[in-house]
């Protein structure tokens, strides 16, 4: 069996208008998913998800709300197949955006969208995310429901 390197990465599910939710589609894949990316040298996980948020869908002035802790997956490959030999630990936090925030897609990003939060566990297109997401659920469910 291939030795997993662990790679660490970070990113987050953010709240907009009406409990949408931000998901962010990569350039060549049908998969939607949460913003996120690798750590850079000297981040801290929340400065990582703050710049990977800002570079994936141009949101700026997020709210931290929580944090939602971490979970590993095994890197996508644009099939939405799994790529052995890279385990991503990715560490997830919730934000809220501005109000009447506009998403604005930039870098390998081709399209990001509003996604309503009851529409969210249908959308995300890996498993392991899913997986993820239904474990924060009611977390996220109360930061909304509390707005």
């Amino acid at each position: 069996m291939e030795e997993q390197v662990p790679v660490r990465s970070a990113g987050g599910i953010v709240i907009g208008d009406g409990g949408s939710v931000a998901m962010v589609r990569n350039s060549g894949r049908d998969l939607w998913l949460f913003p996120k990316g690798r750590l850079d040298e000297g981040e801290t996980d929340e400065e990582a998800a703050r710049r990977e948020i800002l570079e994936e869908t141009g949101l700026s002035d997020l709210e931290l709300i929580d944090d939602l802790g971490e979970y590993q997956r095994l890197r996508i490959a644009a099939d939405g197949t799994d790529i052995p030999g890279e385990m991503k630990v990715i560490q997830m936090f919730l934000f809220a955006a501005p109000a009447h925030a506009v998403l604005a897609p930039t870098l390998e990003i081709e399209e990001a969208k509003w996604v309503p939060f009851r529409e969210v566990a249908n959308v995300v297109g890996n498993t392991k995310d899913r997986a993820w997401f239904a474990s924060v659920f009611d977390r996220v469910r109360e930061a909304i429901q509390r707005d």
